[in-house]
């Protein structure tokens, strides 16, 4: 009993969500395809396993036309960040990159606070440069980590693709009011991610569509790990966290994905990575589960809809993990 309760925590779901998606760039780099082409071949492997679950678990669950069409924008940000993020690593160097890209550790807690009223704790604000500090030492940054063709493109795509990664995270909080369901939205999302990945590998001219048989079975563990597994976890997490919570929690992936890296392809972390890891996770720790909880009533709410703004609603419980 008492393990299920820790499982059931929306911050130990947030973190393993965390970790399961850290594994995708070193899946990425083990099957040995361009990005259009992984972002392609995850979504599409991905997509009927999230179809069956949302059959099984959301069955009557229709959303909306403009629930559907939210979800439907929620896969093109996530498939624009995708892109981007591959464009910035080429550009400015992986270590820059990263930390560009978690402008989402800011801007998601401000549309909570802006949209929905809630308050980050000071811990939070607190912990924002020690965050990004650590993700910048966990990328490389100080270890020669901006080399780059050319910076300023990828200092622009890198922001770009941060604002999508929190547009895209923004409307997975609100996916748990929706009506259709998380995993419903999360089916949709994945078919547009398809789409993006697909036109924009197809436009830049780098989409292989018949890839080797081992670099199949590298995405489709990939789809199973990052793209359903971890998004659906990350999902709870963030319907029942607070902004400035579940925002943080996420900050953990790209010190996992440095250790992920080190474990499945050789490429072990310097003294300074391994420092920059250290102080990620001990800020998401601090904020997540010291100081991440909103406090009175605003603690483990849904995320409501402008047009519920007002409104009481029931609450909805996290149970399970898929």
């Amino acid at each position: 009993m008492r393990h299920n309760r820790f499982l059931i925590d929306p911050r130990v779901q947030g973190v393993l969500g965390a970790l399961a998606i850290a594994l995708s760039a070193p899946l990425v780099a083990l099957s040995g395809v361009s990005s259009t082409t992984a972002t392609f071949f995850r979504c599409l492997f991905a997509l009927p396993i999230l179809v069956i679950l949302a059959r099984s678990r959301e069955r009557g669950r229709r959303p909306a036309p403009a629930a559907r069409l939210r979800h439907v924008l929620a896969g093109v940000l996530l498939g624009i960040d995708m892109v981007l993020w591959s464009e910035a690593i080429l550009s400015v160097g992986a270590g820059v990159a990263t930390a560009l890209v978690n402008v989402q550790v800011v801007l998601v807690p401000l549309a909570g606070l802006l949209w929905f009223g809630e308050r980050p704790p000071r811990a939070f604000w607190l912990s924002i440069p020690v965050m990004l500090a650590g993700t910048a030492l966990a990328g490389g940054l100080a270890d020669g980590g901006t080399a780059g063709s050319d910076p300023w493109y990828g200092t622009v795509m890198a922001v770009l693709a941060g604002v999508a990664y929190a547009g895209y995270l923004i409307l997975l909080r609100r996916a748990g009011t929706d009506g259709g369901g998380r995993t419903t939205m999360l089916a949709t999302a994945t078919a547009a991610s398809a789409s993006v990945g697909g036109l924009s590998g197809l436009f830049a001219g780098n989409l292989d569509v018949t890839p080797p048989g081992s670099a199949l079975l590298w995405l489709f563990v990939l789809a199973v790990t990052g793209q359903v597994l971890g998004w659906l976890l990350i999902g709870r997490a963030l319907s029942a966290l607070p902004a400035s919570g579940g925002s943080a929690v996420l900050m953990l992936q790209p010190a996992a994905a440095i250790l992920f890296g080190a474990a499945l392809l050789g490429q072990w972390p310097t003294p300074l990575q391994l420092a920059g890891c250290a102080l990620v996770v001990a800020a998401v720790g601090a904020v997540s589960f010291l100081g991440g909880r909103s406090s009175g009533n605003d603690q483990h709410r849904p995320v409501p809809g402008p047009d519920e703004l007002g409104r009481d609603r029931p609450r909805e419980p996290v149970a399970g993990l898929l």
